[in-house]
């Protein structure tokens, strides 16, 4: 049975980072800005398919030292430039079909991702909302119960992009 979507839990996170929005905005629109922070702290990204448009699809490979790859995508949903960026994030297989965690059979499919940019004095914030998107019960519990592996995840992913930024 599916939850339904106006009671989906909702995760917060903002960051502030000393750098003019067109930058920050480069940083999220451009491929090869993209692949230097996006992730997960210790793995690269390679790109596969990068089509920053609405419908269009960001589709990584996340590589770990000694590992196999493992696959991610966004789906483009809203694209404002230097406003705000909507995706579904999921993790795929390599021809960027919708892919099962692959440690969890209850973590959802998929999640929205909502970003908002802003800048005042040089100074850009960035906040992001995530929430799961279609989601079973089971899969919504999960996601409830992710809130510390979300603070840790995004906040280092955020980590990334301000250390990318610093020389941008």
């Amino acid at each position: 049975m599916a939850a339904n979507a106006d009671d989906a839990t909702v995760f917060d996170f903002t960051r502030h980072y000393d750098r003019p929005l067109a930058t920050v905005w480069k940083a999220w629109s451009e491929a090869e800005a993209l692949q230097q922070w996006w992730g997960p702290k210790g793995c690269s990204i390679e790109v596969a398919r990068f089509e920053f448009r609405p419908g269009g699809f960001f589709h990584y490979a996340m590589k770990f030292p000694g590992a196999e790859p493992m696959w991610g995508r966004f789906n483009y949903r809203v694209i404002e430039a230097q406003k705000r960026l909507v995706w579904l994030n999921s993790f795929a297989n390599e021809r960027c079909g919708i892919a099962r965690a692959p440690f969890s059979e209850d973590c959802p499919l998929e999640i929205e991702n909502s970003v908002f940019f802003s800048e005042a004095g040089g100074r850009t914030t960035v906040s992001l909302r995530a929430r799961p998107f279609g989601e079973l019960v089971a899969e919504r519990r999960y996601f409830e119960e992710l809130r510390p592996s979300l603070n840790e995840g995004y906040g280092g992913t955020f980590d990334q992009l301000g250390e990318f930024l610093r020389t941008a």
